[in-house]
């Protein structure tokens, strides 16, 4: 018998991972399933890792602190969680949530912003 809860999941992150494929990580791979060191759900690119969410309730203290344990454990440089929208069932209108301080470490090393250091090291 299979369980409803873990279809549902397992669908959600397909879907995110084929759009993820079609829109720039053809190489994006899905982790192993009940997998003792959860390393997040997808792995679109080296030093990143995804955690997928399809809930009706949202558990927002308890998914962040999973997301960092799965950073780690990935060991990775960064980590979001993709969050099913109710009503939409095209994964690119869904949420991918990241603690601030990530997203401005992720951003930069994308080349937007300043070089903290750099900026430092100058004021100096």
């Amino acid at each position: 018998m299979t369980n409803p809860n873990k279809t549902k999941g397992d669908r959600a992150e397909r879907a995110v991972r084929d759009f993820l494929r079609t829109n720039g990580f053809p190489h994006c791979e899905r982790t192993r399933a009940g997998y003792t060191r959860d390393a997040g759900d997808l792995h679109p690119a080296p030093g990143l890792t995804v955690q997928v969410k399809d809930r009706a309730a949202y558990a927002w203290p308890e998914w962040l602190r999973q997301l960092n344990e799965q950073k780690d454990e990935a060991r990775a440089d960064h980590a979001l969680l993709v969050l099913k929208r109710r009503g939409l069932g095209d994964p690119g209108e869904w949420l991918a949530v990241m603690p601030l301080a990530q997203m401005a470490e992720l951003l930069r090393a994308a080349g937007y912003g300043h070089d903290i250091e750099h900026d430092a090291q100058e004021a100096e």
